[in-house]
């Protein structure tokens, strides 16, 4: 098995709309992805291709929530969605709605969402036919 390494030309061109974010910060955002998807020979994604793409997605995920991208998208430090909004000395306020604790981190963004539904595989539980606990 392969251990994936930053490639951050192919990161680039995989997510153009984080160009706000410096070359500089990218190695940081590669290693606090590893903190949520395993990135070495013990990993459940085996196929370094899709763990390499699953670490890009979390990667695009922390820059949207830490910095925003480039089109002013995200990185307003809130957490979850607008749920209300007044104009007369500026009033907002979010709330995650109703989603599962597990999984509403993941949901701030198209890209947490996207790693969440595409690692659903990985969170199923495993059933053996012909096994016999005696």
């Amino acid at each position: 098995m392969a251990i994936v390494t930053l490639d951050i030309p192919k990161f680039r061109a995989m997510y153009p709309e984080f160009s706000n974010v410096p070359d500089e910060q990218l190695p940081f955002l590669f290693d606090q992805a590893t903190d949520y998807l395993n990135n070495t020979d013990y990993s459940l994604v085996i196929d370094p291709i899709k763990r390499e793409r699953l670490l890009y997605m979390l990667m695009a995920h922390l820059a949207y929530m830490r910095f925003g991208d480039a089109n002013g998208n995200g990185g307003s430090g809130m957490v979850g969605r607008v749920s209300s909004a007044s104009e007369g000395s500026v009033s907002v306020s979010s709330d995650v709605g109703p989603v599962e604790f597990r999984y509403a981190w993941y949901t701030q963004s198209p890209y947490g969402f996207d790693y969440w539904q595409a690692t659903k595989i990985y969170r199923m539980a495993n059933y053996y036919p012909g096994s016999s606990y005696g």
